[in-house]
C-alpha cells in the first residue's frame, strides 16, 4: 500500500509539472515515463522509460520503432507499445492535416513541404500520390503500399488507376528511406521512369518524385534526376 502511494503522488507530481511548465524542460526518458503511465497503471515506469530511451537512441527513435522491437524492450507490453505507436500516428495525422491546410502543389518546394510530413514516424517503407488539379490543388493523396524498412513495390497500374479515378491532371510521387539517405536508388530511377512514362499515355503529368529520409527531403527535378529532365 506504502508503494502505492509513493507511485501515485509521484505521478500526479510529474503530471502537474507538466501542466504548469510543459515538455520542453523534459528529458526523453521522463517523456516516455510519464507516458506510460496510461499503459501501465500502478508501479514505476521510470525504468522502462530510460530503457527505451537508451535502446532507441532518441524519443523520435522510439516513436518510429516497429512495435515488434518495442515490445522486445523490458517492461513494455502490447498495451504499452500499442499507446507509443498511436502517439506517433497522432503526431503524423496533425500534421498531415496542418499541412493539407495548404494543400497546393505549385512548386518543388510545396512539393516537399507537403509530402515530408506523410512519412513522420513512418517505420517502413511507403508510397503515396497526390493527384492534382490543373491549380495544382491536391485533390487526393493516399498511401498506395508498404512495405518493409528496406523496401517497397510500387505498382505503375495502381497509380495510373488512383490518377484517373480522380480525374487528376498532374500527380506528385513520393516514398521515404526510413533508415537511408535520401538519394534516389537506380531502382528508383527506373521506377519512376516507368511510372512517367505510364501516367503521360493517359495525359496525366508526374510533375516530381519527392524522396524522404532521416537525412532530408529530396526532388527528382530540383536534382536533375527525373525523366523530363533526362
Amino acid at each position: 500500500m506504502g508503494d502505492a502511494n509513493i507511485h501515485a503522488g509521484h505521478r500526479e507530481r510529474m503530471k502537474e509539472e507538466f501542466r504548469k511548465k510543459g515538455i520542453e524542460h523534459l528529458a526523453d526518458y521522463k517523456v516516455l515515463e510519464m507516458l506510460l503511465f496510461y499503459s501501465i497503471p500502478r508501479g514505476d515506469t521510470n525504468e522502462t522509460g530510460h530503457r527505451l530511451a537508451d535502446t532507441f537512441g532518441t524519443i523520435s527513435g522510439v516513436f518510429d520503432a516497429p512495435i515488434e522491437l518495442l515490445t522486445e524492450t523490458k517492461g513494455v507490453g502490447r498495451e504499452s507499445a500499442t499507446l507509443i505507436k498511436l502517439v506517433s500516428a497522432i503526431i503524423r495525422a496533425y500534421m498531415d492535416d496542418y499541412a493539407s491546410k495548404h494543400n497546393i502543389i505549385n512548386d518543388i518546394e510545396s512539393a516537399k513541404a507537403y509530402m515530408k510530413y506523410k512519412f513522420l514516424c513512418q517505420a517502413s517503407e511507403c508510397v503515396y500520390l497526390a493527384c492534382l488539379g490543373n491549380n495544382g490543388k491536391v485533390i487526393y493523396c493516399p498511401c498506395l503500399a508498404e512495405g518493409t524498412q528496406k523496401h517497397v513495390e510500387i505498382s505503375p497500374s495502381e497509380i495510373v488507376r488512383t490518377a484517373l479515378r480522380c480525374n487528376a491532371v498532374k500527380a506528385v510521387l513520393a516514398h521515404n528511406h526510413p533508415n537511408g539517405i535520401c538519394t534516389p536508388s537506380s531502382r528508383d530511377l527506373r521506377a519512376t521512369s516507368i511510372i512517367y512514362d505510364e501516367l503521360r499515355r493517359v495525359d496525366i503529368e508526374l510533375t516530381d518524385h519527392i524522396i524522404v529520409a532521416p537525412d532530408g527531403v529530396y526532388s527528382m527535378v530540383e536534382n536533375n534526376m527525373f525523366p523530363a529532365h533526362g
